[in-house]
């Protein structure tokens, strides 16, 4: 399912003191790759039709330079901004809670 918005916590963007002692082009890159994973399947992992998106993919998605999103993707990494599955998919862990949470209400609205 398509969602058409999400719900984006401001507040928790800017307290998030591991996120904000990245570079602000770092960070610029972690927004982006959040539109991307509003985009992904499953629902908050940095992939196109459930395979992973490579550096090179990002890069080329975000238009910069692949050792630029090398580079800035370490720096993500090491702030442990993002997560990976086992299938080394990319993921951000708010989203994908925030999904799961979404999908026990649904299924316990049908109920």
């Amino acid at each position: 399912m398509k969602r058409p918005a999400s719900q984006y916590y401001w507040g928790d963007w800017r307290r998030d003191l591991a996120l904000q002692s990245c570079s602000l082009t770092a960070r610029g890159l972690w927004h982006e790759m959040n539109c991307l994973m509003h985009e992904g399947t499953p629902y908050g992992h940095l992939s196109i039709n459930g395979n992973a998106i490579s550096v090179g993919q990002l890069a080329r998605l975000v238009g910069i330079p692949d050792r630029e999103c090398k580079a800035l993707l370490a720096e993500l990494e090491a702030a442990a901004i993002y997560s990976t599955s086992a299938e080394g998919l990319i993921y951000s862990r708010r989203m994908v809670r925030d999904e799961q949470v979404r999908q026990s209400r649904a299924a316990g609205g049908a109920a």
